[in-house]
């Protein structure tokens, strides 16, 4: 019997240390964060972005955030192709189409250093997408990551996915132990955005396609975080509703040796 192939990962873990904290700027008596956000659209076809033959998943997680900020904001969605995706995949990581060995996968220092400084190309509209930074958010704390998702609408992950999470419809935890096929990284590095929670999991998009995340998992095989400051949110000011100090925040930003300024409309 022929068993299809699984998807293809390409994070590498532990190559991107944001310059903020998340922390830092969440007021000390924030309000409470809401006990579902559901940022589902079925209406929209969120696309493989070739990750289901190439090791570009840190690219698709990075135009499938924008296509999120846009569809959040009710703004025409730059609806990025399987070809921005491999030429975006090129410029950053050098893979070469004609050599399959090239293909291995992404150090995310560089893609968030490209975003930020070259940004994203979508061909459909030929719009370029560009970041100001990233923030760190602490992956152990569920309130941190919900108030992330909350107000920034695209939590950005790193998974140190285990052999077990091949063939799962939703992530969870098949041996407690953590041992064995169940281990942290025995499948590879996976980079994810989550759009939604509850009080039981998070709806990541991967793939192409919604996928529910439990907590145990999450807390199990979660092993970085952060979210993206775009260039339209430099003009943002006061506390926001999710305990959000974006003047502190705002401030430190310009503090940065290269804070890219250029604006892109409805990108946030």
């Amino acid at each position: 019997m022929t068993h299809a192939a699984p998807p293809k990962l390409g994070l590498h873990l532990g190559t991107h240390t944001p310059p903020l904290r998340l922390a830092d700027y969440i007021t000390s008596t924030p309000p409470s964060v809401p006990a579902a956000v559901d940022r589902s659209d079925a209406s929209f076809a969120w696309g493989m972005l070739a990750n289901d033959t190439l090791g570009d998943c840190v690219i698709a997680m990075m135009m499938h955030s924008i296509e999120a900020f846009h569809l959040d904001a009710t703004t025409p969605v730059p609806v990025f192709s399987d070809a921005d995706a491999i030429a975006a995949y090129e410029a950053i990581t050098g893979y070469n189409p004609a050599n399959p060995n090239s293909d291995q996968g992404t150090n995310e220092g560089q893609a968030m250093t490209y975003w930020q400084h070259t940004g994203l190309r979508c061909s459909a509209d030929d719009s370029i997408h560009t970041i100001a930074t990233t923030v760190a958010v602490n992956p152990t704390s569920i309130d941190e990551r919900r108030r992330a998702i909350w107000e920034f609408v695209a939590l950005q992950y790193g998974l140190a996915l285990p052999l077990t999470a091949q063939g799962q419809t939703e992530w969870s935890v098949t041996d407690s132990t953590l041992q064995g096929n169940a281990a942290p990284g025995s499948w590879g590095g996976h980079g994810v955005p989550a759009l939604s929670y509850d009080s039981a999991s998070e709806t990541v998009i991967t793939w192409g396609a919604d996928l529910v995340m439990d907590e145990a998992f999450a807390l199990a095989y979660l092993q970085e975080a952060h979210v993206v400051v775009t260039t339209e949110m430099l003009s943002r000011s006061g506390t926001s509703p999710a305990g959000i100090d974006w003047d502190a925040l705002i401030a430190d930003i310009k503090t940065l040796p290269t804070v890219h300024r250029r604006e892109e409309p409805g990108t946030a």
